[in-house]
């Protein structure tokens, strides 16, 4: 599913990318235990900020940033090629951006570290496959750390995105393989930020 006019409009906006960055990000990117070296996925790159967090908050070989949009994805290589102010000291040899559908991937079995996603699967119909493809990329002990909006029905209809639910994504997490490490809502919104790893026993 791709992003409206005004969708759009707010993903490339000053306040998006300062929320992304001063509250989301944080609980997404923080505390994790990755070697330098590593290759990361980003599903849904938007207009490009998620990238360039994970290379703020990681040290990271590649980092490959998806969208079914191609606007999007040219959108994204352009904002990291005139970066903002808070990016200046953040690198970008490392980043590529691909359009490409998340729900089958074209990358082979167990070739990144890590993967994450800002509020994503919320916009995806199969958001399920989505799941399944990640667990698919990760390597053994590989992290899927995001943040999702869990929608019910009413605000489904009201902004037209899909509905996820607490216990849908936890089963989904589940029977794809994952092991959940963390899932954290948030009070104000229903918003979700989870922590999930493909480790030995899921294989």
């Amino acid at each position: 599913m791709k992003m409206t006019g005004i969708e759009k409009f707010f993903i490339r906006s000053a306040p998006r990318v300062y929320l992304q960055r001063k509250f989301e990000a944080p609980k997404v990117l923080s505390n994790l235990k990755l070697n330098q070296g590593s290759t990361c996925i980003e599903i849904g790159c938007g207009h490009g900020a998620g990238a360039l967090l994970i290379n703020q908050y990681l040290s990271c070989k590649l980092i490959v940033g998806v969208d079914i949009d191609a606007d999007m994805v040219e959108a994204a290589k352009k904002y990291i090629s005139h970066r903002p102010g808070w990016a200046k000291n953040i690198r970008t040899d490392n980043i590529e951006f691909i359009c490409q559908d998340a729900t089958k991937l074209s990358f082979p079995d167990r070739c990144f570290d890590a993967a994450f996603l800002f509020g994503v699967l919320d916009h995806i119909t199969e958001w399920p496959k989505v799941v399944s493809e990640v667990f698919r990329v990760l390597k053994v002990g590989g992290v899927f750390s995001f943040e999702e909006f869990l929608l019910g029905e009413s605000l489904r209809k009201r902004y037209g995105h899909v509905a996820i639910g607490k216990a849908d994504l936890k089963d989904t997490l589940a029977r794809s393989g994952f092991s959940i490490q963390s899932f954290e809502m948030t009070k104000r919104m229903p918003r979700c930020f989870v922590r999930a790893v493909k480790d030995n026993y899921s294989l």
